[in-house]
């Protein structure tokens, strides 16, 4: 972790024209992941979580440079590889991006709202496409004899 460059609260980035401080997006985070916790269906496939502050921090760390900040933390992250293998699809997501735009909803201002629930969408849309490429190949190499399904 850079803390040099760690964002202050009140640092802004700024995505067409809506601008989004750091707190904003790490209490909708926290606020977020904090209902997932909660969520008798999407606690499942986030049980693999073990430390909810440093995941919570990583996840931030994302959206803050998704949305055009600095870097401030090392992260090596595949999101297709870790939801595949949590166990998500199209019904999880679906119930995910509803929770998370209630979350959006219920923390941001209208034009905020609006732009990160367009963003969240779509990627969503992009995730759940190369999951489900990456499960033909990935059940394409397991169902080949003498394949190591370890590998």
């Amino acid at each position: 972790m850079n803390k040099d460059h760690f964002p202050q609260p009140a640092d802004t980035v700024e995505v067409h024209g809506v601008s989004f401080t750091h707190a904003d997006i790490q209490a909708v985070v926290e606020d977020f992941y904090t209902r997932i916790q909660f969520d008798p269906v999407l606690e499942v496939p986030f049980r693999s979580v073990h430390d909810w502050p440093e995941h919570i921090e990583r996840l931030t760390h994302f959206w803050w440079i998704r949305f055009g900040g600095d870097a401030y933390l090392f992260s090596h992250y595949n999101p297709v590889l870790k939801h595949f293998f949590a166990g998500f699809n199209a019904d999880l997501l679906s119930r995910w991006l509803k929770m998370f735009h209630e979350t959006l909803k219920s923390k941001l201002s209208a034009p905020q709202y609006e732009l990160w629930s367009l963003i969240s969408s779509k990627m969503g849309e992009a995730l759940s496409m190369k999951n489900d490429i990456f499960r033909r190949e990935y059940e394409s190499k397991r169902s080949k004899p003498g394949t190591d399904s370890a590998d």
